[in-house]
């Protein structure tokens, strides 16, 4: 494989190989298996009621709101004590977390009015949360300082494009071309059924999700023609979060197809979106399982946020900088796992209707029309207003720039793609020696390298070191002036003074 295959493989093998360490580690394993066995347990449940017609109805669907309730109730309980007590020492809170899952199981089958508000905290929170991730899944491909690094190798900073720009430009004129298309089947579905208040506003909801679509794909042409030459390395991250973010318009744009002609399309993704929702798990756990270590003591497993080698170190700082990434660290590890898993149960709950092909709620807020496209139309319209969002961020908070545009090794010395292919294919005719253009590009490396560490060494802390003499110098002779000032304009006023008194 090329460089570029390996580090695509890499990196998406350690999200699944340290999650998988992670979640199946001592530490974490029972909160694991609990998640596993809650939403298999009604997964199946639902799905042997829907394709098998034996038993009693009633019973079954009261079976069903059972698990349903079960599910909720520990999908809060999971939240709730992973944003606000999983950092303190277990024995603490793990009984209150127990006996808070069963007692909000029963209020919730009880009082079965609070689940479609329970249900949408969930499901609307994951959506949001996801969406950051999956920045935070093209920051940390792009801006890894290793695989980034290659990804970058031999680019100029000062080029004036972004990585892949060609593809990005495909993709964003393909959501255009969706965009319309939902357009024009929006329309013909407008038309085709009685005008009612329903009709009118998801006829609106529609056309302002395509307009947001829209949006994203103007600033990801901005990004492309104008932004990039500034930062590439973050204007790139930018522009793939959206062509991974784009997903969403394109299945929606799929639903509509396969269901043209009808009043409501049903889609049934639930297979894809657990999936993705079990990868960004798997990816946000994997960061916590870079580096593990045992400690002999206590006989438990720490896990670390970064790799605490020198190369990380900046980054780890910067990281923990910023400021929505101090969120995660107030959780610690433990608290970022199981308020995931917390959200992702609630947003479960609601997939299930699509199994049952029923309401599991009251009619107050989730429907089966109601939630059609509704997951997708909020995503796509949450896409250009998080772009805006890190656009402002990479704009005024500087921290958010070190996070976002992480410093990479490029190896600029290295010869453009024409002059190597040019020279490669000399030496193929037999018109250059391999082993001399070999070794001038070692030459020219160690000269590169030579050069980069006495920037470092010499001419870097020279720098601070005059700028700090500098500034020291401009302090002393600020005092100085302003206590010369200080001194010898109360020595003239108090000789005017008494001049004063002699001549009265």
């Amino acid at each position: 494989m090329s460089y570029v295959e390996k580090a695509f493989y890499k990196y998406i093998k350690n999200i699944f190989t340290s999650g998988i360490k992670v979640l199946f580690s001592k530490r974490y394993i029972l909160y694991t298996l609990a998640f596993v066995l809650i939403s298999l347990t009604t997964t199946v449940f639902y799905l042997i009621r829907k394709n098998v017609t034996v038993g009693n109805p009633v019973l079954l669907k009261t079976i069903g709101n059972v698990l349903v309730s079960i599910e909720l109730s520990v999908a809060i309980t999971y939240i709730l004590f992973g944003l606000f007590f999983s950092k303190y020492p277990w024995r603490y809170w793990i009984p209150p977390a127990v006996v808070s899952a069963a007692g909000g199981a029963a209020l919730i089958y009880f009082v079965p009015i609070i689940s479609p508000y329970i249900s949408a905290i969930c499901y609307f929170s994951w959506i949001v949360v996801s969406m950051f991730l999956t920045f935070s899944v093209s920051r940390n491909f792009w801006g890894n300082k290793v695989l980034g690094s290659i990804m970058f190798l031999g680019k100029q900073a000062d080029e004036g494009t972004i990585i892949f720009s060609g593809i990005v430009f495909f993709f964003s004129l393909v959501n255009t071309c969706l965009a319309g298309y939902i357009i024009y089947d929006s329309i013909i579905r407008f038309l085709g059924v009685p005008i009612t208040a329903e009709t009118i506003n998801s006829f609106v909801f529609v056309l302002v999700t395509v307009l947001f679509a829209l949006l994203a794909v103007v600033l990801v042409n901005i990004i492309i023609f104008v932004w990039g030459k500034r930062d590439d390395v973050f204007f790139t991250i930018l522009a793939f979060f959206f062509v991974f973010s784009s997903f969403t318009l394109w299945k929606y744009a799929i639903y509509t197809f396969q269901n043209r002609g009808k009043a409501d399309i049903i889609p049934y993704d639930n297979v894809g979106s657990i999936i993705m929702a079990l990868f960004l798990i798997f990816y946000t756990v994997s960061r916590y399982g870079k580096r593990i270590r045992k400690i002999e003591e206590k006989e438990e497993i720490v896990y670390t946020i970064e790799e605490s080698s020198d190369e990380n170190a900046k980054d780890t700082k910067i990281d923990e900088d910023w400021g929505l990434l101090k969120i995660p660290k107030f959780m610690g590890p433990l608290g970022v796992l199981i308020t995931l898993m917390g959200l992702v149960l609630g947003y479960h709950v609601t997939i299930l209707q699509f199994i049952a092909t029923e309401d599991l709620f009251s009619q107050v807020f989730f429907s089966l029309n109601g939630l059609v496209g509704l997951k997708d139309k909020f995503a796509i319209i949450l896409l250009p207003i998080l772009m805006i969002f890190f656009l402002l961020n990479y704009r005024w908070s500087s921290r958010f720039r070190f996070y976002s545009s992480p410093e990479l090794y490029r190896f600029e010395v290295m010869p453009s793609f024409e002059e190597l292919e040019e020279r490669l294919d000399r030496i193929k005719r037999g018109e250059d020696s391999w082993k001399d253009y070999a070794n001038m590009l070692i030459k020219e490396g160690i000269k590169y390298g030579a050069k980069s560490a006495a920037q470092k060494v010499i001419v870097s802390p020279t720098k601070k070191v005059a700028g700090a003499i500098g500034g020291a110098y401009k302090k002393t002779a600020k005092g100085v002036a302003k206590g010369y000032r200080r001194v010898f304009r109360r020595k003239s006023k108090e000789k005017e003074v008494e001049k004063e008194g002699e001549d009265s």
